[in-house]
């Protein structure tokens, strides 16, 4: 009984094994290169970008040429052949670590890091350590490794890599040699998924050769655009699309065609989506409603397909800017002539606009608990759009200001025209030729001479006096507005605490007890009206005022002719009638003061 060998994914199969080998990355490659050739290494680097772009790939082969055995130093082009490459490329090389930065972020694990990078390499020239999603690491660990990311030892090289550099410290990136992998085209990731296929023994449709298994280019080409740019994204889902085509295996012969793709990705039918369109800017509610509900009855996902609509009404915003640029993609000649058709006949303006709003309800369609209801309502919104006129066509009086029925009143009509403009930033609502003029409403003009002619009839406005809304007067204006006032300020209430407050009608008086500039001078500040003011307003209306009262300072008497006695009693009594708590006391029990006199303290 023979032992059957487990299938190795496309993704890993053909991983490049070469810089020559790495798709898209052309001027990261010539500076690796460079920078071996001329034996310019530097202690770190950061490889940052979109998933599947070749960061690991192009750090593995950094690794294999700082080590390829084959040559005396390193060289741009390793053998792939001796037992360091081979190693390093499968990701088990004791001079060449794969550390994933997920599991290994902590403080004590970047320590035990430390310890292991202060070894010399076992067999190889350079210790090459790649930390792959390093922003997945803490800050402490951070920390701990950035005296050693800036002075590691001679034998060690640092390879950074990351999808997310934003979330990667300042520090960290300062210590670095950066490298930004770029998203793949579209073409590319298709030219390299065709390639990969002719070396499966596959056949690409157009090419004239046969094989185990028929590969249409628009299939390539549809899920080129479902990898967004991903290499390896790219390779799964042609693994699927194969598995799909041929249950019993490559070998019995079959084809990957483009519907295999879509039934595959949940993606409906291109053409279908280009009579969306054209639904949509004819305004055809009918026929979007229908179109929905066919995309629905096939099991189009809604999300897959508004991904799809707007690429391609973003083709056609390119064609309209550009009459020269490419259809988009993937499309028959009868698909691609209508989009073309439909740039030169749709305002460029309407356009952007619907763009713009599926760029908007994109977000609203995958948060929908019912997407492919959040994708009708969308769509049946976008086909408003091209009803809608320029409101500055109706400003200039180039269009008739639009009319929302005879049965409104005037004031009606004006406040729904304002409310439809209003709902779309620079355009009303209804087109001009919706509905015709309404007669304006006549009002009765005086009779004027016999030789003038008549007045002509003009809108009659009716004016409404506003109203004086008074709040009613509380059952103790005084209380509440000392209320209030401590309400808003808590500081300024324990100063009325120590004044007699009256109200007489519209006007709060605020009497204090004794002359005291600075209270004076405190009460009269600006932020201090105006809570006193809001204050009285909200019990006694718009017309309520605030008026202070501070006593006058006595003359001093003249010591020298008055007697010394009387002087001190009368200083006394000004004391004591002054004093806040005594008068509290006097106005709970109705008492009076007949006599004072010192206890003889100080």
């Amino acid at each position: 009984m023979t032992e059957t060998s487990a299938y190795v994914p496309l993704a890993r199969k053909w991983r490049p094994r070469t810089f020559v080998d790495v798709v898209g990355q052309e001027e990261i490659v010539r500076a690796l290169t460079s920078a071996v050739t001329a034996d310019r290494l530097a202690h770190a680097y950061l490889f940052s970008g979109p998933r599947g772009v070749g960061k690991t790939t192009s750090a593995r082969l950094l690794a294999a040429a700082i080590n390829c055995s084959s040559f005396p130093k390193p060289t741009p082009t390793p053998c792939g052949t001796c037992a360091s490459c081979l190693e390093v490329l499968e990701g088990r090389s004791i001079d060449a670590l794969e550390i994933d930065g997920a599991t290994h972020g902590k403080v004590d694990q970047a320590r035990d890091l430390i310890e292991v990078v202060s070894y010399a390499p076992v067999r190889d020239r350079r210790k090459v350590l790649i930390i792959d999603e390093v922003h997945a690491i803490s800050s402490a660990a951070f920390q701990a490794l950035l005296k050693t990311l800036e002075e590691p030892p001679a034998h060690a090289v640092f390879i950074l890599a990351t999808t997310e550099r934003h979330k990667i410290p300042a520090t960290i990136l300062s210590r670095c040699q950066r490298f930004d992998f770029r998203r793949l085209t579209d073409d590319e990731v298709a030219d390299r998924l065709a390639e990969i296929a002719r070396r499966e023994g596959y056949a690409v449709a157009g090419e004239g050769r046969s094989g185990s298994l028929n590969v249409e280019r628009a299939a390539l080409a549809s899920l080129a655009a479902a990898a967004t740019g991903s290499l390896r994204d790219g390779l799964s889902l042609f693994d699927q699309a194969v598995a799909r085509a041929v249950p019993e295996g490559p070998t019995a012969g079959g084809t990957v065609t483009a519907a295999d793709v879509a039934a595959l990705l949940g993606a409906p039918d291109r053409s279908a989506l280009v009579a969306l369109i054209e639904a949509v800017l004819a305004s055809d509610r009918a026929e979007v409603l229908r179109g929905v509900a066919r995309l629905d009855a096939a099991g189009a996902d809604p999300r897959t397909t508004l991904h799809d609509l707007t690429s391609l009404v973003r083709g056609v915003v390119r064609l309209a800017a550009d009459p020269k640029a490419a259809p988009p993609p993937g499309l028959s000649e009868d698909a691609s002539a209508a989009l073309v058709s439909l740039s030169k006949s749709t305002p460029y303006g309407s356009l952007l606009r619907i763009l713009t709003l599926l760029l908007e309800g994109d977000g609203s369609v995958r948060r929908s608990d019912v997407p492919v209801l959040a994708l009708e309502v969308l769509l049946l919104r976008l086909a408003e759009m091209p009803r809608l006129v320029a409101i500055e066509e109706i400003l200039a009086g180039r269009l008739p200001l639009p009319s929302t029925g005879g049965s409104m009143s005037t004031a009606g009509s004006t406040a729904n025209a304002g409310s439809s403009v209003s709902s779309a930033p620079a355009e009303a609502a209804v087109p001009p030729s919706a509905a015709p003029k309404a007669a304006p409403v006549p009002r009765p003009a005086a009779p004027a001479a016999p030789s003038a002619p008549a007045p002509a009839a003009e809108p009659a406005f009716e004016g409404l006096a506003p109203l004086d809304l008074t709040p009613d007067r509380p059952a103790d204006p005084v209380a509440t507005f000392r209320a209030a006032v401590d309400q808003a300020h808590t500081q300024l209430g324990a100063v009325l605490e120590d004044a007699d407050v009256t109200v007489s009608g519209s006007i709060v008086t605020i009497r204090l007890h004794q002359a005291d500039p600075k209270m004076a001078a405190r009460l009269r500040e600006p932020n201090m009206g105006k809570v006193l003011e809001k204050a009285a307003v909200s019990i006694l209306g718009k017309a309520a005022r605030v008026a202070i009262v501070i006593p006058e300072a006595a003359a001093p008497a003249d010591v020298k002719k008055a007697d010394p006695k009387a002087v001190a009693k009368a200083e006394l009594t000004k004391e004591v009638e002054s004093d806040a708590a005594l008068r509290r006391v006097r106005d709970l029990f109705g008492a009076e003061v007949v006599d004072i006199k010192r206890d003889g303290g100080r």
